[in-house]
């Protein structure tokens, strides 16, 4: 990719010069053109006529080329960073850490529409500044040899043109920096509203979301308004700027014409070559717009890319950390956990030594941290003191309280965790069937039918779903969080015990007592630190 990518980038500037260089000799065949014409040559204006023409005939080719090829590398490139951005996003838990940074909202924005507007934008400026360059240096010595006075002039004015662009649009820079985090935040208000339209529903706060939705739609369109406006302000002088371009060097080489010192045609010359080298000039008075947005999306990806070194390099994790250690056993050492940001202590200063075989119940009130001890367990959170000792993540499985859908099939959604690519359709039915889920997989018409999971399953069997993806990954310890909360108990007794034949050891966050019959020891956590473990034999 990166010879073709190079490969691309060489064809396109090629193609850049090339049209650099058909403008200049537009500029003479046009000179020659008007001038046959003002002298009323008939035959040197056919012969000056088939000129513009064959021109016109090379240059489309090469203006449809350099088009395509622009945009193929933009595609090419977008690809590559997207590619390189996505790993870095899934890798090292930075999708999970990344809600710890304050300033970076709205990752898949930064990922998707903010990569695809980078590298659209940055090729086309690039190719801008290259096509100004060259036609600086093209036509200046063309305006130099009509008049020096064009040169002195077409400078002076450029430089006026920037200077009061810059100060006129200044403001627009922190707008549109703006504008895409609130139009990010109206679009997730509505993707929150589409993954929870059953709880809204039966909430029935129709009324409430529409108000919460407009509120977002109208914080966006304000500042769009604000955008708008200055835009409308600075469109008074860029619009004046432009309006002279026409006319300005038509006024200073009228004299020279009328003296008899130039013919007609170098007029037309001098007010094409007055225009692209002005343009080349006035890149921030032509662009200021586009530039804006542009700024505005680079600091979202640098914030984004700066925030993915940070947790890479463990930047983020400040002061004492816990020691996770991979092992056979689940054992705690001396280790208290707090929440990330060291406001709240979770346990304090627990010791426990679970020995191989033996399961453990995480009880305790709402809020106490219950599902905090998975986190710890997982390694996605360090904060804290001590040792623990965990089994390595390949031989473990966690179980959400709210299962993970992937958008997929049935087959996928069952395949999931499962390092096995292929199983017979046969065994995936006994699968389903031992989790009692063979209704709804008569209900939905088979393994390679995709339907909305998250919304078509209710929780409970999306639950069944979760126990069906254990049973066919058959991992060696287990962690449940509250994994069982939407089933009667009776089917959470059946797959329990399921789960025990399966498993060597596991690991469960719960409040129902029944639960305490399948662990081994129950660990309470009373709030504020404190805790209290009991076993089969009594308190310890």
């Amino acid at each position: 990719m990166r010879w073709a990518a190079l490969g691309m980038l060489v064809l396109l500037l090629g193609f850049a010069l090339s049209v650099s260089g058909v403008n200049v000799f537009l500029s003479y065949v046009g000179r020659d053109f008007m001038t046959a014409l003002s002298l009323r040559e008939s035959d040197e204006f056919i012969r000056q006529l088939y000129r513009y023409l064959l021109v016109f005939a090379c240059a489309t080719p090469i203006v449809v080329f350099y088009r395509y090829t622009e945009e193929r590398l933009a595609l090419v490139w977008r690809r590559w960073l997207s590619r390189k951005m996505i790993d870095r996003y899934l890798s090292n838990g930075s999708y999970y850490r990344l809600f710890a940074f304050q300033g970076v909202d709205n990752p898949d924005q930064r990922i998707a529409e903010d990569i695809r507007a980078f590298t659209s934008q940055s090729i086309s400026f690039l190719l801008i500044i290259l096509n100004s360059f060259v036609a600086l240096f093209s036509f200046t010595g063309i305006l130099w040899d009509i008049s020096p006075t064009l040169v002195l002039a077409v400078i002076g004015y450029a430089i006026f043109g920037s200077l009061s662009t810059y100060f006129l649009g200044r403001p627009l820079i922190g707008l549109n920096f703006a504008q895409l985090k609130k139009e990010a935040d109206y679009r997730y208000k509505l993707i929150n509203v589409r993954d929870n339209a059953e709880s809204i529903a039966f909430y029935g706060n129709e009324e409430k979301e529409k108000t919460r939705s407009r509120q977002r739609l109208k914080i966006a369109l304000s500042n769009l308004l604000q955008i708008v406006n200055w835009n409308r302000n600075l469109n008074f002088f860029t619009t004046g700027y432009n309006y002279l371009v026409s006319i300005l060097p038509t006024v200073i080489v009228a004299p020279a014409y009328l003296n008899g010192d130039i013919e007609f045609g170098k007029i037309t010359q001098a007010g094409f070559a007055f225009g692209q080298v002005l343009g080349a000039l006035s890149i921030i008075v032509q662009n200021f717009g586009s530039l804006s947005s542009f700024g505005a999306v680079i600091s979202r990806l640098g914030a984004f890319w700066e925030a993915l070194d940070t947790i890479e390099d463990n930047k983020d994790l400040i002061g004492s950390q816990l020691i996770l250690k991979e092992g056979d056993a689940i054992t705690f050492q001396k280790v208290s956990v707090y929440t990330p940001k060291k406001d709240q202590v979770l346990l304090k200063d627990m010791t426990l030594e679970l020995t191989p075989g033996q399961s453990l119940l995480i009880t305790g009130t709402s809020g106490s941290g219950k599902s905090s001890m998975l986190r710890v367990m997982a390694g996605l959170w360090r904060s804290g003191q001590g040792i623990i000792t965990a089994p390595p993540r390949e031989q473990s499985m966690y179980l959400p309280q709210r299962p993970y859908m992937v958008l997929g099939t049935l087959r996928s959604q069952l395949l999931y965790t499962s390092k096995h690519k292929a199983l017979s359709d046969e065994y995936l039915y006994e699968v389903l069937q031992t989790v009692r889920l063979e209704d709804m997989f008569h209900r939905l018409g088979g393994f390679d039918i995709v339907v909305d999971w998250p919304n078509i399953l209710s929780t409970g069997e999306q639950q069944k779903l979760s126990f069906a993806r254990l049973l066919i990954s058959k991992p060696t310890y287990a962690f449940l969080d509250e994994a069982t909360t939407a089933l009667d108990q009776k089917t959470e007794e059946h797959l329990y015990k399921k789960l025990q034949s399966v498993v060597k050891s596991f690991v469960s966050v719960g409040y129902s007592t029944s639960l305490s019959k399948y662990h081994d020891v129950v660990l309470e956590l009373t709030g504020g630190g404190n805790w209290r473990l009991e076993c089969e034999t009594g308190e310890l």
